[in-house]
């Protein structure tokens, strides 16, 4: 497996590698016509984007170098921007990602749901193998056993309940719009909410049909989102679109201009240039999420890593019996 993270990569780098639906579906077509490619995943969120390939024996393939071809960007451009791991190193990346360990956000509680989504949509393009399918399955477990076993001492150490502390912390702020309805969005709307501050999301219209929305969260189209933003005190967007969700010049333009703006997209949804009019305060997914580990966390690293050794002995199990089973049929 190949990797770009927010340890090697800032936020304009990683928005190459954000990958749409689309475009990993694309990459999943393009995997399954190479015969030394027996399976592929890839998982693509606001720190990350890595890609997981199981080979045929004695094959020899970069990930990364694959990854970028196929999204046409240049290899040497971000040759020193990627990490590749093999065997046990893959292994227990894996585990610690979907125990949020690996997470700009310690112990980030969404990402298990991430990687398990992650698997189901490789597995939707028929593009995942048996190892593959068993790597992912016994990694999410294994995060989720973190989760229970390992004490990240926090009520919602999420990107979410980042975005809301920042609006929080502006006690002048009583009505947000939350550009987005997909599961970040859903998420930061429904904490807004619990949190008594009035909130609308966008939807559109469309999709209308296919929306699920939190209890207490009123709604406007998504073509009408600069009214529902002039009548707001913050803005917080979180879709998988390619484009601007909220653009400078626009913004510039309305009479009312909310006080705080939140990014939590990767590529961005809004315009970094709102920071430039006067008395905006914005945030991108670097900033929210931003903070380094300490001695406690490095402890708790290495409890991580105990349970993760356990899953690993797991994962060999299954692999050396499936090999039994294969020479067995050879023979």
């Amino acid at each position: 497996m190949s990797y770009i993270d927010y340890t090697m990569a800032g936020l304009s780098e990683r928005e190459a590698f954000s990958c749409t639906k689309t475009q990993t579906s694309e990459i999943y077509e393009r995997l399954k016509a190479k015969r030394e490619v027996l399976g592929a995943v890839l998982i693509a969120t606001c720190n990350r984007t890595e890609l997981y390939l199981s080979l045929a024996e004695g094959a020899r393939v970069n990930p990364f170098e694959q990854l970028c071809e196929f999204i046409g960007v240049s290899y040497s451009d971000y040759a020193f921007m990627n990490k590749t791991l093999t065997g046990d190193e893959a292994f227990d990346h894996l585990c610690k990602v979907a125990a949020g360990a690996e997470s700009q956000i310690w112990g980030d509680g969404q990402i298990a749901k991430q990687v398990d989504s992650a698997l189901k949509a490789a597995q939707e393009a028929k593009a995942t193998d048996a190892v593959l399918n068993v790597l992912f399955r016994i990694g999410v477990t294994a995060g989720k056993r973190v989760k229970t076993e390992v004490d990240f001492n926090v009520h919602d150490n999420s990107t979410a309940a980042r975005a809301v502390a920042a609006v929080k912390a502006q006690s002048d702020i009583k009505d947000v719009l939350v550009i987005g309805n997909g599961m970040i969005g859903r998420l930061v709307a429904g904490i807004l909410v619990r949190s008594g501050i009035h909130t609308t999301m966008t939807l559109r219209q469309y999709k209308h049909g296919l929306n699920i929305i939190p209890n207490g969260v009123d709604t406007v189209n998504y073509s009408d989102r600069y009214s529902a933003i002039e009548k707001s005190g913050a803005v917080i967007s979180a879709t998988l679109s390619p484009h601007y969700t909220v653009c400078y010049e626009q913004i510039r333009e309305l009479n009312r201009v909310p006080g705080l703006f939140v990014d939590l997209a990767v590529p961005r949804d809004i315009d970094p240039e709102v920071e430039k009019i006067e008395g905006v305060t914005y945030f991108d997914i670097d900033q929210i999420s931003c903070g380094s580990r300490d001695a406690r966390q490095e402890k708790q690293m290495r409890q991580i890593e105990a349970i993760v050794g356990k899953y690993r002995d797991d994962f060999y199990k299954w692999y050396d019996f499936r090999e039994k089973l294969r020479l067995k049929e050879e023979a």
